[in-house]
């Protein structure tokens, strides 16, 4: 296989899941470029999705065995770039963080979040709600449950924007360096006074031989926790609220009955997942599969949206519909590096859907379709902007 694909390339147009459908009729596993211009070896069929994921022979310690293919190269090791036994080790802790009081009760914040959002938005009007809703929105659940001070939460959100929309590799590494270095201070103050959020619970966690979470690992969570938990959201929301209202049939049975919020959400995740892409994998050895040879060393990462248009998923994966009987899909991925958030991202979308289509009886498209920007991005599949008309 010669030819390679440029993801970002096609993610700025509105065909990319035409494209990727065309490709996925003739070709398991393609060959695509990054945003720093290396090239992978990118799996779109669901079966071999399925297969691939859970393959010991691909291990997600880039660090280790492929240092240019980490996440934020030169970051400490995060959760999600481990393999077992560490990988099961520290995914235990955390989970049990995610089970605390201080996640349980996040949801009248998230409540209260979505309101004050909207109210400033007034009863009617024009608004980009990529801008004003959905890019701040999770934002702000992210900062509640790292317990950042509302004072602190500025820089937050440049570094969010450019760790999303960063027009290069370097200038993402060096935003997700700046937010690294003040999640070492954050740190350093609940050390010394805990407070009742996600953070606190992980300093004070314990593994089962007393040891605990270092400040280096720490702040590699909480990194990742802003990169992964704001961008999957902000675009859920973004593209959820687009193709909602791009098939008006599905919005007026949604409206008719606030039952099938849960539903809509499900397949806004399957029908357009905001993380295109996994992380990176590397192989630990010449593998096999889906007719090519993945060689020793090299990247490999699994392209979730291709997977979840399958026709293997699903008889009629291109039709938007939020009453199927089933909602099988692989957006939040699949075996041990399932995604930890998923509860928290079904959570939030929930709320905002319900909250914005109850506050807002008229919301449409302020542009015409084909005039909706869609992201550059190697890795989220999301809008640049959504400009839509409301009025209460």
């Amino acid at each position: 296989m010669s030819e390679v694909w440029d993801l970002a390339e096609l993610a700025a147009t509105p065909d990319l899941e035409q494209e990727l459908d065309r490709l996925a009729r003739s070709h398991d596993i393609i060959r695509t470029r990054q945003l720093n211009q290396q090239e992978t070896w990118t799996v779109l069929g669901a079966a071999l999705t399925r297969q691939l994921l859970s393959d010991p022979r691909l291990s997600n310690d880039v660090h280790t065995h492929a240092p240019h293919g980490a996440l934020v190269p030169g970051m400490s090791v995060m959760l999600l770039e481990q393999d077992d036994p560490d990988h099961s080790r520290y995914r235990r802790l955390v989970t049990a963080a995610f089970a605390s009081r201080a996640v349980r009760e996040l949801e009248p914040r998230i409540v209260a979040t979505t309101r004050r959002l909207l109210d400033d938005l007034g009863d009617s009007g024009t608004a980009d709600f990529v801008g004003a809703f959905t890019y701040p929105m999770p934002l702000e659940v992210i900062c509640d449950l790292l317990g950042v001070p509302d004072e602190e939460r500025e820089p937050f959100r440049k570094w969010a924007m450019d760790i999303s929309a960063a027009p290069s590799a370097e200038a993402m590494q060096t935003a997700a360096a700046e937010l690294f270095a003040y999640c070492v201070r954050l740190i350093g103050a609940k050390r010394r006074q805990p407070t009742e959020d996600l953070l606190s619970e992980l300093i004070a966690a314990r593994f089962e031989d007393g040891t605990a979470l270092t400040d280096e690992e720490l702040s590699s969570f909480a990194a990742v926790l802003l990169i992964a938990g704001h961008d999957t959201v902000t675009n859920l929301l973004a593209n959820a609220l687009y193709d909602l209202l791009t098939h008006p049939e599905q919005l007026a049975a949604l409206r008719r009955d606030a039952s099938l919020v849960g539903d809509a959400v499900e397949e806004a995740l399957r029908f357009r997942g905001s993380a295109m892409t996994t992380v990176n994998r590397v192989a630990l050895e010449d593998i096999e599969a889906g007719g090519v040879t993945i060689r020793k060393g090299e990247l490999v990462r699994f392209l979730l949206n291709a997977a979840n248009r399958d026709e293997e998923l699903r008889a009629d994966p291109h039709t938007f519909d939020i009453r199927r009987a089933t909602m099988q899909h692989v957006a939040f991925g699949m075996g041990p590096h399932f995604c930890l958030g998923q509860r928290l991202a079904r959570q939030e979308a929930t709320i905002a859907l319900t909250e914005i289509l109850d506050r807002f009886p008229t919301l449409e498209l302020a542009v015409p379709e084909d005039k909706v920007r869609w992201l550059a991005s190697d890795a989220i599949r999301g809008l640049e902007e959504l400009p839509l008309r409301y009025a209460r």
